[in-house]
């Protein structure tokens, strides 16, 4: 009877496992199905995404180009009407004036995109050296004179004496702290203060800061203006919208060249950049010598 029964038994496992093996092969075909039919829909979301991103980027840029070329067009066609009823010195000096200033932020425009670019892509290189901020400091302070007095801004400067030199690129630094005071000046209304301060902070790091009693943002205005080509709408802006490249690019090239980025601000209170870099006793390191590229 036992041996009956066991012989019984064996057809009837076996077709349990095959039915097993059936039932397996069928929730594996329908497991990759599944994850085949995720993976395109989040393809289709990432191409979506991006078809947005380039619109956006393409709307922004064209107005930020369109601007300053209306501009250059419309004073040079005056300047050449001008043979019928020629104009005064005066009139001609200021028409080019304008001409002058539509084109520098035209090449400002193409400057920060060629610049964004080479950074998203790798290509942008860095010359790394010693920096004497004794000396790069104050030259970053006598550029914003000028943006200053154009604003209407009272200019603050407070660089403590002998700093530790860091290791940067000079050209680069100097780029990042007149991006963050001209955006300083930008968003800072008449008669209010932008300051430039420089000292030694906790481990002997540089604190460099550019503050404002401008308007400030919320965390989330800040989340968007570290966002490029990303807009805070400020009606205190004074000058033209900008590509939304100022930020994000000073806070790439801060960090590339070892640099902490950070941002305090308060709405209607003001905004402090702060810029930390270690002294170069730190930062060289006996592979490079202190020199670097990116």
């Amino acid at each position: 009877m036992n041996r009956g029964y066991a012989g019984a038994g064996a057809p009837h496992g076996g077709a349990t496992g095959s039915l097993l093996s059936q039932y397996s092969t069928r929730l594996g075909d329908t497991l990759v199905r599944h994850r085949a039919e995720l993976a395109e829909r989040a393809s289709r979301i990432d191409a979506q995404l991006a078809n947005q991103v380039k619109t956006e980027f393409i709307a922004n840029i064209s107005h930020e180009l369109r601007t300053p070329l209306n501009s250059i067009l419309g004073f040079s066609k005056m300047l050449k009407g001008a043979g019928d009823s020629p104009l005064e010195p005066r009139q001609i000096a200021e028409y080019a004036g304008f001409i002058l200033g539509s084109a520098e932020g035209l090449l400002s425009v193409v400057n920060d995109v060629i610049t964004i670019s080479k950074l998203q892509s790798g290509q942008f290189e860095l010359s790394m050296d010693l920096v004497d901020l004794d000396d790069l400091l104050p030259r970053c302070a006598a550029w914003a004179i000028e943006p200053a007095d154009d604003s209407r801004c009272r200019l603050v400067t407070r660089i403590d004496e002998n700093l530790p030199a860091i290791v940067a690129d000079a050209e680069r630094l100097k780029e990042v702290v007149n991006r963050l005071l001209s955006n300083a000046l930008r968003f800072t209304p008449e008669d209010g203060a932008v300051a430039l301060t420089a000292k030694c902070g906790p481990r002997g790091k540089v604190v460099i800061c550019i503050s404002d009693n401008g308007t400030g943002m919320s965390a989330q205005e800040i989340s968007v203006a570290l966002t490029e080509f990303g807009q805070v709408n400020n009606q205190l802006d004074r000058n033209h919208e900008g590509t939304g490249l100022g930020l994000p690019i000073a806070k790439t090239l801060t960090e590339r060249q070892g640099g902490e980025f950070l941002i305090r601000s308060e709405k209607d209170k003001g905004t402090d950049v702060i810029l930390m870099f270690g002294p170069a006793e730190q930062a060289r390191g006996p592979e490079n010598g202190g020199r670097d590229s990116e």
